[in-house]
């Protein structure tokens, strides 16, 4: 069982980061992971298609794509570069040359000893059961021979098969409730047998049916229920993402996604706020005045209300999104993470409130 909000001093949030460094004893660090897959109603080359909201690079790891993570590596960016005509999933040399830069930038900037492994970009359960086992298998296993082999060149000597040392803590793999069933939970679930800490990441944005329809998100209601319930049945860590700001959504329906998503008591929680990323269905619409964007300011007290009503164990993994400045068309100032965070503590404070304090479980 996963030490969570009970384990630590109470806070106004439960931040998945804390709630790691009690399980652990230290902090935990992602290392995203695109692995060439694409969404069922994306384009095999991911440059069609797909939800309103996202551009043709998906959702990869920010950090990945900055300056310095490029300038100070010597493996060459080749994020996206590993398509494969055949079957879209790449054959192992970029999921390498990802690992390898992200352990060098994260331990370089961060002195980094643990970690997670994260299948981030696009729908990451989206290819046939052995394929998968192959894709997860072979990045565990080349993740702990890149790290043991830096650690024997700086004299160091560790035992691989003592995997209660292994600096890899877990395994998250993000995905689409339409693209997951039986066979994968039961597949993510031997990874959790074998001593790692297993998280799938759902998204659902919205649960107002007219919302998915409008960002063509190609799922419903029940296709979430059913895969958040397979996840469930399989034990694993359950991870829901929500988008604050979507078009033609009230403060009243944003609650109403809140209050719905709490009754499932999910074990883990992303907030994002829409961007307008540029390439995107949704910047397009922007541009030519059919949509508009909900400002930032109204976020402290809109994230406030929808965490009173979570339950107080859900981990909080983000509460905005996360992306460069270039990236996006920037009506108005970009929101910073960590000031944000600290914004909806002071609302909370401000109402001596706290995460849960208004979850009622049906």
């Amino acid at each position: 069982m996963q030490k969570s909000f009970d384990s630590i001093e109470r806070a106004r949030i439960n931040w998945h980061s804390q709630c790691l460094r009690v399980r652990y004893g230290e902090q935990v660090w992602r290392l995203g992971i695109d692995a060439g897959f694409t969404c069922p109603h994306r384009s095999v080359d991911r440059l069609h298609g797909g939800c309103r909201f996202c551009a043709s690079d998906g959702n990869v790891s920010a950090y990945q794509k900055s300056q310095a993570f490029k300038s100070k590596t010597s493996v060459p960016n080749t994020i996206n570069a590993n398509v494969n005509a055949s079957n879209h999933i790449d054959d192992g040399s970029t999921i390498e040359q990802q690992i390898r830069r992200a352990l060098a930038f994260t331990q370089r900037r961060y002195k980094a000893k643990a970690f997670f492994l994260y299948f981030q970009a696009y729908t990451c359960t989206n290819a046939p059961v052995p394929m998968l086992a192959r894709i997860y298998d072979n990045a565990i296993a080349t993740f702990e021979r890149l790290y043991y082999d830096a650690q024997k060149q700086a004299g160091m000597d560790l035992q691989l098969s003592n995997l209660s040392k292994t600096p890899l803590k877990g395994i998250i793999v993000s995905t689409r409730p339409d693209c997951f069933d039986i066979a994968k939970a039961e597949l993510l679930a031997s990874y959790r047998k074998q001593g790692f800490e297993v998280w799938v990441e759902f998204g659902l944005q919205s649960m107002h049916e007219e919302t998915l329809a409008l960002i063509n998100r190609g799922h419903g209601i029940d296709e979430f229920l059913n895969a958040m319930d397979i996840a469930k049945k399989a034990q694993l860590s359950r991870t829901v993402h929500l988008i604050l700001g979507l078009p033609g959504e009230s403060h009243g329906s944003m609650i109403e996604t809140a209050k719905f998503v709490a009754q499932i008591k999910p074990e883990g929680l992303k907030y994002h706020d829409l961007h307008l990323v540029k390439g995107s269905a949704f910047a397009r619409s922007f541009c030519s005045g059919e949509i508009a964007l909900m400002h930032p300011s109204r976020l402290p007290a809109l994230l406030a209300d929808c965490l009173e009503l979570m339950p107080a164990s859900t981990e909080i993994m983000r509460l905005s999104a996360d992306f460069r400045h270039d990236e996006t068309i920037n009506l108005h100032p970009q929101v910073d993470k960590h000031k944000l965070a600290r914004a909806v503590e002071e609302e909370l404070a401000v109402r001596d409130s706290f995460q849960g304090q208004r979850f009622e479980f049906d």
